[in-house]
């Protein structure tokens, strides 16, 4: 739509139509207001849900998988080095029992399969019958 010069536009006209927008003016501003009014509750309302919540600081994370070790003054190899030498040899179910009575901690859930692991696998004992050991030497 192409626009009106006004040079083409009566004096008389122009003015009847400057009266008429600043009469209308008092209601437009008053209608400004109230809408800046209704925005600015709207955002209040907004930024009382939106509010984001205190950050938590986490736990400190335990390093890997597995639970805390249970701690000995001895090495299992080493209290069973002790245990076994108090007799010539031993079965292993009996090992893994005066390993825990002589104080080694442990939060195995097998722990005679622990020691049998540990009979078998350290040069410090030898086999002597099937799951009976002593130490070398």
């Amino acid at each position: 739509m192409p626009r009106l010069s006004l040079a083409k536009v009566a004096t008389d006209a122009l003015k009847k139509e400057l009266s008429r927008r600043l009469e209308a003016l008092p209601k437009l501003i008053a209608q400004r207001d109230g809408l800046n009014r209704q925005i600015a509750e709207l955002e209040a309302l907004g930024a009382a849900k939106e509010a984001p919540e205190p950050m938590k600081v986490p736990a400190p994370r335990k390093r890997g998988w597995r639970a805390t070790r249970a701690t000995s003054p001895m090495s299992l190899v080493s209290t069973l080095a002790e245990v076994i030498k108090t007799k010539d040899s031993m079965p292993i179910r009996e090992a893994a029992e005066a390993v825990l009575a002589s104080g080694y901690k442990s939060k195995s859930k097998d722990f005679p399969n622990l020691v049998s692991m540990t009979l078998a696998s350290d040069k410090r004992f030898e086999r002597v019958a099937r799951g009976v050991y002593r130490v070398k030497g």
